[in-house]
């Protein structure tokens, strides 16, 4: 199952910012779905329960063989992670209600936008960087959260004790380490051809945040209609390494930022982006884009809102 971005433009190059049919297309790309409202909403409820689906065959039950313990481990971590990297990480509805959630966003935000953004920073010569600094809670807390409710559930035993242990090493030694090399110049893994297919996976996930959100396997993608293949993107992919580009991603981080955030997250913004004066390199793109969308939308209230916002904003960060 395909995702209806797959139609879409994910980003375009600075030469075509000027372009007002290029400039409009990223745009509605970004902020229009194209998808009738009905087959969104079908898709919604099929996310819901096959995600619940899953879930309840990997926690049900006793666990009666050591090797479909694992696998319904493995089961578990990747339903859930595809879940709370989708709707707690990026922007949502469950970050737009919930402060706690829009701390993890906040954290997730960074790590797409300021330390590892598409471009030349994408990959780093250097040990992967945290967004939160030492160990990260956002994925710490879910994790042990969901171990102590399956001790509570199952009691304590040694196939309990197989299917927590097998959750904690599937998600930290082989999902966490493995993301981590996807930000990495040099690493035992560069050479397997699997490794580069999901690597370029993720670097697609970088380009529209609201596809292919799973690491090691994106069969949760396929199940749930958020894939994007690298095989039918390969121009973004050859764009990954440049640092001109406007993606489907910028244009929904910016929007949250201009229009929905918190004071305290702006607040918060400004200061991150005078640390990382980078971080602001594409709100020059952003103002194009808007200005060529209010070429062919005068009315349009969205973009004059972002227009009027990104241009408060760069005299808070830039002052004259």
């Amino acid at each position: 199952m395909s995702t209806e971005s797959t139609q879409r433009p994910l980003a375009i190059p600075l030469e075509a910012l000027r372009s007002v049919q290029r400039a409009n297309e990223l745009y509605e790309a970004a902020f229009h779905p194209s998808a009738p409202g009905w087959r969104r909403r079908l898709k919604g409820a099929w996310t819901v329960v096959g995600l619940g689906a899953l879930v309840w065959l990997a926690w049900r039950g006793t666990f009666a063989s050591p090797y479909w313990t694992v696998l319904r481990a493995v089961v578990l971590v990747e339903a859930v992670g595809y879940a709370y990297h989708r709707f707690f990480q990026h922007v949502g509805w469950f970050t737009r209600k919930g402060q706690v959630f829009r701390r993890n966003q906040r954290y997730h935000w960074l790590h797409h936008m300021v330390i590892y953004p598409i471009g030349r920073f994408y990959r780093r010569p250097v040990a992967y960087i945290s967004s939160e600094g030492g160990l990260g809670l956002s994925w710490a807390v879910p994790a042990l959260a969901t171990i102590g409710l399956a001790l509570a559930t199952h009691g304590f035993n040694w196939m309990t004790g197989l299917f927590v242990g097998a959750i904690a090493a599937y998600a930290y030694f082989v999902i966490d380490d493995v993301h981590e090399r996807f930000h990495l110049v040099k690493h035992s893994c560069q050479g397997l051809r699997y490794f580069r297919w999901l690597e370029d996976i993720h670097v697609l996930h970088h380009w529209d945040q609201r596809t292919n959100f799973t690491i090691v396997h994106p069969a949760m993608d396929w199940l749930f209609g958020t894939y994007l293949a690298p095989r039918t993107h390969r121009r973004e992919l050859a764009m990954a390494l440049e640092d001109n580009e406007l993606t489907v991603s910028d244009l929904i981080n910016w929007r949250y930022l201009l229009v929905e955030a918190a004071p305290a997250e702006y607040a918060a913004f400004i200061s991150e982006a005078k640390r990382h004066p980078r971080s602001l390199r594409k709100i020059g793109h952003l103002m194009e884009i808007l200005s060529r969308r209010l070429d062919l939308r005068p009315g349009d209230v969205l973009a004059k809102t972002l227009q009027t916002r990104a241009r408060e904003l760069l005299a808070l960060v830039n002052p004259a």
